[in-house]
């Protein structure tokens, strides 16, 4: 352990060195900052500059991550209660899936304000991945937890409940943990159109003028807030769900 965490951070910091030769040198081009630039471009922008823009891209991120994984944890479980629509529902969010995120930007944005743009565009982005780990998850509860149930006169809906979801459970959280960097990705594409607040409407400005080190600040910036996020996911997971966790342990 001690040694994949030290060859981990020489690793980073090997990566680290040379990003900086090559952001200073400009032998890749000027399109390469280099890792001090960058931070000292967070740091002079500040909360007067992120503080307009990540509350917004947070806001439209969330919501569309909430109704996105509800949307796919119920079709999850209108799958496993009525298994004729199985391949109706996984036709539609391989469909989600399979299309690119630019191209239904800016059909969406033609109908819909900028905001609620960038929550489908999230919502979008999560439901593939937390369905099929639902699907995958509720597929697998123990059958004779399920035949007890209904030995005791429990329907579908009451197998569903108490035996499938608490199974499904460990996959669902991991489908969730997945889905917070596409849920931030999307929520970005879709402030690329036209909106005036938002990270992705800040990096089309910070691209346009050829802001090169805030280009790179703004993604840096994106990318931590995801890994914060993932981070937040992954210890709901393990509060919620230690089983899994000693389960996995045993396993190995």
């Amino acid at each position: 352990m001690k040694n994949s965490r030290f060859l981990g951070v020489l690793g980073t910091g090997v990566v680290l060195i040379v990003w900086q030769i090559v952001g200073m040198t400009g032998i890749l081009g000027p399109g390469i900052a280099p890792p001090t630039a960058i931070f000292g471009g967070v740091m002079h922008d500040g909360l007067a500059f992120y503080g307009v823009h990540i509350p917004v891209t947070l806001a439209s991120a969330s919501v569309g991550y909430l109704w996105g994984n509800l949307a796919a944890i119920a079709c999850a479980a209108l799958v496993t209660t009525v298994p004729a629509l199985e391949k109706l529902v996984l036709q539609v969010g391989i469909a989600s899936a399979c299309i690119p995120l630019i191209a239904i930007a800016p059909i969406l944005a033609a109908c819909f304000d900028g905001v609620v743009t960038s929550a489908i565009m999230a919502a979008v982005s999560v439901f593939f991945t937390t369905l099929v780990g639902t699907i995958n998850g509720l597929s697998h509860a123990d059958s004779s937890s399920e035949d007890l149930v209904r030995a005791y006169g429990g329907g579908e809906y009451l197998v569903l409940r108490k035996v499938q979801l608490m199974s499904a459970l460990p996959s669902i959280l991991t489908a969730l943990k997945v889905a917070v960097p596409a849920a931030i990705l999307g929520t970005i594409i879709g402030e690329f159109m036209g909106q005036e607040r938002g990270l992705g409407a800040a990096l089309v400005v910070a691209q346009s003028s050829s802001d090169v080190v805030r280009t790179w600040g703004i993604t840096l910036v994106s990318s931590l807030i995801a890994g914060l996020a993932f981070l937040l996911v992954n210890t709901v997971e393990k509060i919620a769900t230690p089983w899994a966790a000693s389960t996995s342990g045993v396993n190995a």
